[in-house]
């Protein structure tokens, strides 16, 4: 018995011990995070000088804290388009060294990025673009560019574009797992890979659609920029005839093949000759990145941005809450100070509940200051139901949009329990008291329930559309079925009302709120202090969790499926699966 007591004594000191390493550990690893993370001072800009911008990773809408921006795969939109717009205003300035590589990031950012880019030519001003490889999109940022090198050893990724969509019904059948579908709308295919081995007519039929008119608008934009018709570009895709880099520069997709050292070379020479000055100062992005100033302006206009999947609870990274983005909108009615709001949409939609509590919060805001919506890469299902309310809507014209409709999935594992020798029995009070939990089948009664369930959403959804768009009802259900359109068919659908990015979304907020003066910019909800991300990482590292489970699930898409499932809600507003033009 001593022994034993002494036993789990010890045991017990050993495991505070290594709980308490553990944490002083994280608490360390925080604090170096935070050190290395704090924000670089900006560097004094020569005259002559030359932006360097190096653009590549994951493209984040806003990253709205220091621990987040220490992670160096990942780039902040907004950082990036305030510095080209600073630079092109910028006397000292006169070229942007524009270096890419692999960049993950939606046709929609992509577009934003080129505009103020062509922007800055438009000054005059010169861009050198270099690249180990370009991808189509990495590609779509360099054809602005004076001059377009790429390494002797590198390939252009000249080939179309594509959407791939994975099936997994086979794999539920090799596990005995079977999927119990319902759905409203035709096209709405989210749950088309559990029970298909491919696309459904409708799904094709939409996925061509938006695929084609991104991939005219990709190649008529490159052709104005290269000065090359679009058969042309379209023959050099179909025959793979411009991935070599000497093909490639045959093609005039390319001016030059060669290093990087030799590019900059290249951008001193043609600098020397436009300005007669001796060579010029080179300044990194992050050194050049404006600070905000404080302007004493006291009219405001708000930013929110709505990224990832809309879920119920509070906000964790790659998803959107409906608890905080809800305090989130109360917060800004009740702030005299400002005027008007621009949410900022970049979400393939979610949950149904949580989507419609979001949707109240913009609608009750609506009566009082003016809501402009500000359509990024996707605001499909979900993330459309919640710009219906908005005062007015812009999109790009890539952007992925509408897929209105609904659906729900159930698994039944009633076979692999019997593989794997589990037994299931149950006592029930109802003869459908145990309704939506994992089991052999829905009775009618139950699949009747569900569908009038579905229905009754459905309608809603259609109702509220029709609302916000000034639309007859079945004017929406002529565009609903789970239709998905890019910008530029929403617009001619009247599902958009304009085209354009964030700030013509901004300039309509400030027109709405009869704004004549001048007027600041703030994004909501305001970032953590250190004390409180220290606070945050201590208590709970859910985004890190999740963090960490995003970057696996990218490389196997069925865990982000396989996650869907288990974290079923009643009903789903999602996008038709996971839609990645490459």
């Amino acid at each position: 018995m001593k022994i034993a007591c002494f036993c789990k004594q010890v045991f017990t000191v050993v495991l505070g011990c290594w709980v308490a390493a553990l944490s002083f550990v994280s608490i360390v690893f925080f604090l170096l995070l935070q050190y290395w993370s704090a924000p670089i001072s900006p560097t004094e800009v020569k005259k002559n000088s030359v932006l360097e911008l190096h653009i590549g990773g994951q493209m984040a809408e806003w990253v709205p804290s220091s621990l987040c921006s220490f992670n160096s795969g990942m780039s902040d939109l907004r950082v990036i388009k305030r510095t080209i717009r600073q630079a092109t205003e910028d006397n000292c300035i006169n070229a942007i060294y524009l270096k890419l590589s692999y960049l993950s990031a939606g046709w929609a950012t992509l577009e934003e990025i080129r505009e103020i880019l062509l922007d800055f030519k438009k000054k005059g001003k010169t861009i050198v673009a270099y690249g180990d490889n370009y991808t189509n999109k990495s590609y779509y940022l360099a054809s602005v560019a004076d001059e377009i090198i790429m390494n002797p050893s590198g390939y252009l990724d000249f080939k179309g574009l594509s959407a791939t969509i994975n099936f997994y019904t086979q794999f539920f059948e090799n596990i005995s797992i079977k999927p119990i579908v319902f759905r409203i709308g035709d096209y709405k295919s989210a749950v088309e890979p559990y029970y298909l081995n491919k696309m459904s007519e409708e799904s094709r039929r939409q996925t061509e659609a938006y695929l084609s008119c991104c991939y005219e608008h990709f190649l008529s934009n490159i052709g104005l920029s290269r000065n090359i018709q679009v058969p042309d570009l379209k023959e050099f895709a179909n025959n793979l005839s411009a991935i070599l880099p000497n093909d490639a520069l045959h093609a005039n997709l390319v001016t030059r093949v060669d290093y990087e050292v030799e590019a900059k070379k290249l951008l001193k020479e043609q600098l020397h000759k436009l300005t007669g000055k001796a060579d010029p100062s080179f300044i990194h992005y992050k050194y050049y990145a404006p600070t905000k100033k404080q302007t004493g302006v006291v009219n405001k206009i708000a930013v929110v941005v709505v990224e990832g999947e809309i879920i119920s609870g509070p906000t964790i990274s790659g998803y959107v809450g409906d608890r905080d983005f809800v305090k989130t909108m109360q917060a800004i009615q009740e702030d005299a100070t400002i005027k008007a709001l621009v949410l900022r949409i970049n979400s393939p939609g979610g949950y149904v509940l949580p989507s419609d509590n979001m949707w109240k919060a913009i609608e009750e805001l609506t009566k009082v200051k003016p809501v402009v919506a500000s359509m990024s890469d996707i605001a499909a299902s979900g993330g459309y139901y919640i710009a219906a309310p908005c005062h007015y809507i812009f999109a790009q014209p890539t952007t992925i949009t509408g897929s209105i409709g609904i659906w729900f999935l159930l698994l039944d594992p009633t076979k692999l329990m019997q593989r794997i020798g589990i037994e299931r029995d149950v006592v029930k009070t109802a003869l459908s008291a145990d309704f939506l939990n994992p089991r052999t089948s829905c009775l009618p009664s139950e699949s009747k329930c569900m569908y009038k369930m579905l229905q009754t959403s459905y309608e809603t959804f259609l109702h509220k559309v029709a609302q916000g768009r000034k639309l007859d009802v079945e004017q929406v259900k002529k565009l609903a079925s789970g239709k998905v359109y890019t910008g530029r068919l929403a617009q001619s659908n009247g599902l958009v009302d304009a085209l354009g990015g964030l700030e013509v979304a901004v300039a309509k907020a400030a027109e709405l709120a009869s704004l004549v003066g001048p007027y600041d910019i703030c994004y909501m909800p305001r970032c953590k202090t250190k004390s409180e991300q220290l606070f945050s990482y201590i208590t709970g590292n859910s985004n890190v969790k999740m963090e960490a489970f995003a970057a696996v699930a990218k490389e196997y898409p069925i865990l982000n499926q396989l996650k869907m499932i288990h974290n079923r809600q009643p009903l789903q507003a999602m996008l038709p699966y996971t839609i990645d033009i490459e």
